[in-house]
């Protein structure tokens, strides 16, 4: 009998179970490097080992760590992780929304958090030099 090991539930992750988190947000920060970002989710998917997500719009937190001093457009859309060298945990409900993922890599001190649409969230209105189009309003035809 073998003493002082267990078995850790792995978590797979699937494209068809990310797609919750289009429309949410995600959270990228690294420490060793200084860096943070956040943004909205336009796309995610599983594909090779690789997740890759694209954002509708990306903010860079500038003065981090310990905190953003102000949030910044980062031209940077697309985010690529191998999944071998990620954990990835349901760490449940923040204050707001449904349930998050955190992905955390120790071998590049990299620790990712996927909010679904309800949950937390960076107003792009406070992210310097990003505009986003406003919804045009749809004019009736006794308008047009």
């Amino acid at each position: 009998m073998a003493t002082g090991f267990f078995q850790e539930d792995v978590m797979v992750l699937k494209t068809k179970m990310l797609q919750r988190f289009v429309g949410g947000q995600m959270e990228i920060q690294n420490e060793l490097e200084g860096h943070l970002y956040r943004g909205e989710v336009e796309s995610i998917k599983v594909e090779g080992g690789k997740l890759h997500v694209r954002f509708a719009w990306l903010a860079k937190g500038e003065g981090f760590p310990p905190l953003p001093k102000k949030w910044v457009k980062s031209g940077q859309l697309d985010y690529l992780a191998s999944l071998d060298i990620y954990s990835v945990n349901n760490i449940g409900p923040g204050t707001e929304g449904g349930d998050r993922l955190c992905l955390r890599s120790l071998i590049i001190g990299e620790l990712a958090v996927l909010f679904p649409p309800d949950g937390s969230k960076l107003d792009p209105a406070k992210v310097e030099g990003l505009q986003i189009a406003q919804p045009q309003p749809v004019l009736s035809p006794e308008r047009v």
